[in-house]
């Protein structure tokens, strides 16, 4: 018994050993990396009754005030993840977005700290701010580095010299800049799988006789083999360089800029003043540079797409009580003109604007799926810190979780840092042919103009965009219907490799009809239906003419290569 008991005395000194180290360690760890959720500036000010005569008093105090109370302040996204608190990254984002508004409020007014450099390392701990791109021709034939940037509006060299008194968002401004005013220019990101979309995509762009230059953003993870292949795709007069960006990013953070999160890079590091982000399965019925003589945006220097107006709602309870503690404090209010805009968007019950309706069935109704950033376009002299706001944003561990992908951050960013954006007014569409009930199915999702012309749509012009789709689905879930439809399985596969045929563009009325498909369908989940009735949603037919050219536009995508894009890549 005694030597039971001294046995049980060991192994609890042990446990109790064992909980006061886990206890050292979670203290030095909340220690080690609570750096970026310091003390409420804002509410301190506040709490202590400080009055200022002006926004640049405020701009000195603040700044003042972070550095005094936390001397090795940074903003970091992923900070806190292992602590595994509730509300950490709330607070952390928080205190982020409060400091990002205030630097560009700040910014404006030329009432930034004397010492800017070191303060745009805290703001901004994913840049090395002294760095510029690799740039490597189309034709692989010129690289320029160590500061060389090659004009986009002609064939001279500028450089890229970084000015330790400005701040690094007016530093890279001027990268876009050129002797002939602002420069406009359509940006790609993709990983080397997608280069057979990207080659078709090149094809569309001759057809349509593109004349705006073309930057393909890396951060060194695009492979020669790629390079190659797309400059010998490249049409003979299209301007295009591959931008590698990995100088440019301090090493800590490389490796979070992963699948879509690399299109705030492109959208970020590329030298255009208006950059026209197209994914590479986007197709342009129309010239890219048209979408810049839009309504939208013209009024707001913005142009976003609708997505399909699924019921999905959020996966997690936390989403919208963590996005609506990110608007502005009462301190940037009052001294900023800064608002609460969700707040007053939820109070308006008779919504004016379709900004506004999208605030509501975000934050109100739960949907979470509100935009499609396949093709995107915003003036970056504009809008630099919303393109900011949307890494952290984007990056954070926990709100990642919150949206599908990049898509709604974008105007969540705008909307975040009280920034003007706008949507095309016209809702998502199903294209293609219609089945004689008003419903029409495909893998592509449509975006037509107020006149009924189609604009843009995703997934390319395959009826299902992957080659290997039919080996999982002929035996899978859609498997009776196709059994039922074609003899064998290489009769199915030849429709699924078929082109699109694109009569029609489907606009439902999802009260009445809501999207159908999906999960289940053909091309392994990716198709999916909309159905318009009498009285219910708009059935748009194309034009003989449009249809025409969707046909050659069609020709031109589906001729230029012999790759296939594969689901198991």
């Amino acid at each position: 018994m005694r030597i039971f008991t001294k046995k049980l005395l060991k192994v609890g000194a042990v446990a109790a050993c064992v909980v006061c180290l886990l206890c050292v360690y979670q203290s030095s760890l909340y220690n080690r990396v609570s750096k970026s959720l310091t003390e409420d500036i804002a509410a301190q000010l506040i709490k202590d009754k400080e009055s200022f005569s002006s926004p640049s008093e405020l701009c000195g105090r603040y700044f003042q005030k972070l550095y005094e109370l936390e001397p090795d302040w940074w903003n970091n996204y992923s900070e806190g993840w292992q602590l595994a608190t509730a509300d950490y990254e709330t607070q952390n984002l928080r205190l982020i977005m409060e400091r990002l508004r205030t630097y560009e409020g700040c910014l404006k007014i030329g009432a930034l700290p004397s010492d800017v450099r070191d303060l745009d390392k805290r703001m901004f701990p994913f840049i090395r701010l002294e760095q510029s791109p690799i740039f490597e021709s189309g034709d692989l034939k010129k690289t320029y580095k160590n500061g060389q940037l090659p004009l986009m509006s002609s064939e001279a060299i500028s450089r890229y010299q970084y000015d330790s008194r400005q701040s690094w968002l007016t530093n890279w401004n001027r990268t876009s800049q050129e002797p002939i005013g602002p420069t406009r220019g359509i940006v790609l990101s993709f990983p080397d799988v997608h280069v057979s979309l990207v080659i078709r995509l090149l094809k569309v762009l001759e057809h349509q006789k593109n004349r705006l230059p073309i930057q393909i953003i890396h951060k060194g993870d695009l492979s020669d083999h790629s390079k190659t292949l797309i400059s010998k795709a490249l049409p003979p007069n299209q301007r295009l360089w591959f931008v590698n960006v990995k100088p440019m990013l301090d090493p800590q953070f490389i490796d979070d800029f992963t699948l879509y999160r690399n299109k705030w890079l492109a959208m970020i590091f590329n030298t255009f003043s208006t950059p026209i982000f197209i994914d590479a399965d986007a197709v342009s019925a129309q010239p890219i540079e048209s979408y810049l003589h839009s309504e939208a945006y013209v009024e707001s220097g913005t142009l976003f797409f609708r997505d399909r107006a699924f019921a999905h709602k959020f996966d997690y309870e936390y989403c919208v009580p963590l996005l609506k503690s990110l608007q502005p404090s009462q301190l940037e209010t009052l001294y900023f003109g800064r608002r609460r805009l969700i707040d007053e968007q939820l109070m308006i019950s008779d919504s004016t604007s379709l900004e506004q309706r999208i605030v509501q069935s975000f934050f109100v109704g739960g949907q979470r799926h509100q935009m499609d950033s396949g093709l995107l376009a915003i003036d970056k002299s504009k809008h630099a810190m919303p393109l900011m706001a949307g890494v952290f944003l984007n990056l954070a561990p926990k709100l990642s979780k919150c949206t599908h992908g990049d898509k709604e951050v974008f105007w969540l960013a705008f909307l975040l840092t009280n920034h003007a954006y706008r949507f095309h007014p016209e809702e998502a569409s199903a294209i293609g042919e219609d089945n004689g009930s008003g419903e029409v199915c495909s893998v592509q999702l449509g975006h037509t103009s107020t006149h009924g012309t189609l604009l843009w749509f995703n997934s390319g012009f395959r009826v299902c965009k992957f080659a290997d789709a039919i080996d999982i689905d002929w035996e899978g879930h859609p498997k009776d219907y196709l059994h039922e439809t074609f003899a064998t399985i290489q009769e199915a596969r030849e429709y699924y490799e078929s082109m699109t045929r694109i009569k029609v563009a489907a606009l439902p009325d999802i009260s009445v009809n809501p999207w159908a498909g999906g999960f289940a369908d053909l091309c392994i989940g990716y198709r999916y239906c909309a159905k318009v009735s009498p009285g219910s949603g708009q059935l748009i037919s194309f034009s003989a003419e449009e249809q025409e050219n969707l046909r050659e536009i069609g020709e031109a995508w589906m001729s230029a290569t012999e790759a296939v894009l594969k689901f198991r890549a």
